[in-house]
């Protein structure tokens, strides 16, 4: 069967074409330009072809498209057309994994992250277990051997709803997604609908934010401590006996008579949050299969490989650490400023925000993030193809420019590196980070190549 892939280019796309390929499919795909991820499908010997034709589905059964893609996309309307299949990337992904026994890890924040880590510790543990997620690690968005398979599931757009896992991890969840959503009430209906008609029998529901809150509140589900619960020394305890405590500056998950070391309470709170979410989903399936967690110190959680884009250590330019960021939410955001300050004290942020949409819904939280970053350049918001009337960025520089912060506007990738050179011996930074899920990465690359020199 021949599955072609519009948008194959995209993280979450590209994953998928590759566990397809590895499943005995023949698989194509198409993009509008080239990406880091284009690359790697192509180095598995995908055929990939740069922009949209209505030839490419010639040969085509099924045709997987992005949510980016519109349905009146003349690729897809070709395919309509002939009578060929046109399904979503959430739609295929439960198709093709209909059989599979499957840990699926859903949520607002730390997904991708999360289902990197409990795949590392099934491996650990000698499981042969596959892993498709939303991000690289270890220069790869997914891996196909055998069962279980640990799934990055996408709310977006409403394509976690089309899976049925036999374990579920929601990390947290807050309003986001504006566009499908519209409203919290909303996206709360959506997620109370689904886990009443399909509640996994292993469900891990992350605490700390509005919407999980209520969740957990009504599904009374497995969870770990909330970043206040770290702060305060206070850990958590599990109907099962599965719980979380902190000692001598640790927190540890406890497992029958066994202590896991999670990780130092000075870390970051979102790591050991993902951290713990991730031992809670793989001790439940070791346990399933008979099996015990592995032995797990710091070296282990220092060497599961990174996640791209996730406070990912790109280089050095002029003394300074570039760090690149997928932050696009205002909590995102906040975690990362946090995480900065711990490990860099000062630093310039560069912020390009992502959709018109989120921009526009989150505006205020937005600005409340921000304002007390001592050196900033803000961006144009990053479209990714929506059209979206709404906030501008440059209001949102208007707001925070002034008193002691260095706050600058940038109309484009290529002014945002001129203001970083012009202005380097002004920041007393160790530090350049760049947060959004659009290109804002590339001013680091740039000024790494010397770039505008």
């Amino acid at each position: 069967m021949h599955i072609h892939f519009m948008g194959i280019g995209g993280s979450g796309v590209s994953g998928l074409a590759t566990a397809a390929k590895s499943m005995g499919y023949t698989v194509s795909g198409c993009d509008l330009k080239e990406s880091s991820f284009l690359k790697m499908v192509r180095g598995q010997g995908i055929g990939c072809m740069i922009g949209h034709d209505a030839s490419h589905i010639d040969s085509a059964d099924i045709l997987v498209r992005s949510s980016a893609v519109p349905l009146d996309n003349p690729e897809v309307a070709a395919a309509l057309k002939k009578g060929i299949k046109v399904v979503t990337r959430g739609e295929f992904l439960a198709i093709l994994l209909e059989k599979k026994h499957k840990i699926g890890v859903g949520g607002s924040h730390g997904k991708t992250s999360t289902t990197w880590m409990i795949y590392a510790i099934l491996k650990e543990a000698g499981v042969d277990a596959s892993v498709y997620a939303g991000g690289k690690s270890g220069g790869r968005s997914s891996v196909s051997a055998g069962e279980p398979y640990v799934v990055e599931l996408d709310e977006s757009d409403g394509s976690i709803f089309k899976m049925k896992p036999d374990s579920l991890v929601i990390t947290n969840l807050e309003f986001e997604h504006a566009d499908f959503y519209k409203t919290p009430a909303n996206m709360l209906r959506s997620f109370e609908r689904y886990l009443v008609s399909d509640r996994p029998a292993n469900l891990i529901i992350g605490r700390g934010y509005d919407l999980s809150d209520r969740l957990f509140e009504m599904f009374s589900p497995l969870s770990f401590p909330t970043r206040d619960e770290i702060r305060s020394g206070k850990g958590f305890v599990n109907t099962d006996s599965r719980n979380f405590r902190i000692k001598n500056g640790g927190l540890f998950f406890i497992s029958g008579e066994r202590e896991v070391y999670v990780g130092d309470v000075t870390e970051p709170a979102h790591v050991l949050q993902n951290r713990s979410a991730a031992l809670l989903a793989a001790s439940e399936y070791l346990t399933k299969i008979g099996r015990a967690l592995p032995e797990i110190n710091s070296e282990f959680w220092k060497n599961v490989p990174k996640v791209d884009r996730r406070f990912q250590n790109v280089g050095n330019w002029h003394g300074m650490t570039l760090i690149d960021d997928y932050a696009h939410h205002p909590s995102e955001v906040n975690a990362l400023i946090e995480q900065a300050r711990s490990e860099f004290r000062n630093f310039c942020l560069v912020f390009q925000p992502h959709r018109i949409s989120r921009f526009t819904a989150f505006y205020d939280k937005f600005r409340d993030v921000l304002k007390n970053v001592g050196t900033l350049i803000i961006l144009p918001v990053y479209s990714a193809g929506e059209k979206f009337e709404g906030r501008a960025s440059k209001e949102l520089y208007e707001e925070l420019k002034g008193g002691n912060s260095f706050v600058c506007y940038a109309e484009n990738i290529d002014k945002t590196v001129e203001i970083i050179k012009e202005n380097e011996s002004r920041f007393h930074a160790s530090a350049i980070v760049s947060a959004g899920a659009g290109d804002v990465n590339t001013v680091l690359t740039k000024l790494m190549n010397g770039e505008n020199q």
